[in-house]
């Protein structure tokens, strides 16, 4: 699936929280990128921090007052059109500009990303380097700077300018911001570019990231807890995570610890729609531990709060892979990739 781009917004303010709403035609599975910047006044607790949902890819102030920040999201059908909001108790100027890509990896679409930071007086901003690992990647890269004086940001040669945030009416420390990419068939090194302004100015933040595209094969794994009752994590999940962080690890040095009758549900990564009925299998290591001697666990695939399958497998004494296959009916039951979860209870003995 080659990736495009879907949508693009921006906002900016004079003064305190920056809201930007994503645009209603982004859909679930979307790839999206915010990246902006701040006019901190040279207090760094005035800078942001990443969004309810999104992850600070990179982040790095400039200067005496400028902060430079990119956050990165898969979206869900929750974000679509809705608000996004950067709070500060700051008094300076803010922009940042959000886009959105479609036919990206649902699961890790950010293959590398890197930032480069500047403070020498300049209208050319040159964008640091990333390695991009996969094929048919797309390559965005962002230029974030502070001056006072109306501004306006050239193109890239090879890119396409997705979106500006410009605030030519309050110039005074105000910030600007630009978002362009590309699309490359090969594997190697990409950015190195030069975003060209205006207008010079000593501090700028530049970042270039490498957008993967999904694969044939695509691999979800938990992301939310959405049921736990006798079960906890191996080792206790930290603040902000959860059982499904330790899922997630995929290694047997991290796993869910279940009581007799536990019960755990997890809310998948979204994946695109395949448009397939095969291939569909879910795969777990599980065993019975702690003085049991057997058991067994119950799996029920479920899209939202509609049953797709049910299955029961025996525990042993040792890690077991389990893999459980969907039929065409179960597969083609799925209508929403996003919505799926996983509900496991395990009866031991």
């Amino acid at each position: 699936m080659a990736i495009a781009f879907r949508a693009s917004a921006e906002a900016h303010v004079t003064s305190g929280d920056l809201t930007i709403t994503v645009p209603g035609t982004v859909q679930a599975g979307d790839a999206m990128l915010l990246v902006g910047g701040l006019n901190d006044a040279g207090v760094s607790d005035f800078d942001w921090s990443p969004p309810p949902g999104w992850t600070q890819l990179r982040a790095s102030r400039s200067g005496s007052n400028l902060f430079g920040a990119l956050y990165g999201k898969v979206a869900t059908s929750g974000d679509i059109g809705t608000p996004v909001t950067l709070e500060s108790n700051s008094t300076g100027k803010s922009g940042a500009v959000l886009c959105a890509w479609s036919g990206t990896d649902p699961v890790s679409p950010f293959n590398a990303h890197a930032m480069a930071v500047e403070t020498v007086t300049t209208v050319n901003h040159a964008t640091p380097t990333a390695e991009a690992t996969v094929e048919n990647a797309v390559i965005a890269i962002a230029a974030v700077q502070s001056n006072s004086a109306a501004e306006s940001w050239g193109t890239a040669s090879g890119y396409t300018k997705r979106q500006d945030s410009l605030d030519n009416d309050n110039l005074n420390g105000h910030v600007t911001v630009t978002l362009q990419d590309k699309t490359v068939t090969e594997l190697g090194t990409y950015g190195g570019e030069t975003l060209v302004a205006a207008n010079p100015s000593g501090k700028a933040v530049m970042f270039t990231v490498v957008l993967a595209p999904a694969s044939d094969v695509q691999t979800s794994r938990p992301v939310a807890d959405e049921l736990v009752d006798g079960v906890v994590g191996v080792p206790t999940p930290g603040a902000g995570s959860g059982v499904y962080a330790r899922l997630a690890a995929n290694t047997d040095a991290e796993y869910a610890e279940f009581a007799d009758d536990g019960e755990i549900e997890l809310h998948m990564a979204p994946v695109a729609d395949p448009n397939a009925a095969s291939a569909h299998t879910i795969r777990f290591r599980a065993r019975y531990a702690a003085g049991a001697t057997s058991g067994t666990i119950t799996t029920t695939l479920k899209e939202g709060d509609t049953p797709i399958a049910q299955w029961v497998d025996n525990l042993t004494a040792d890690f077991t892979d389990y893999t459980h296959t969907l039929s065409s009916g179960e597969a083609n039951s799925i209508t929403d990739y996003t919505a799926l979860d996983v509900h496991q209870t395990v009866d031991l003995s």
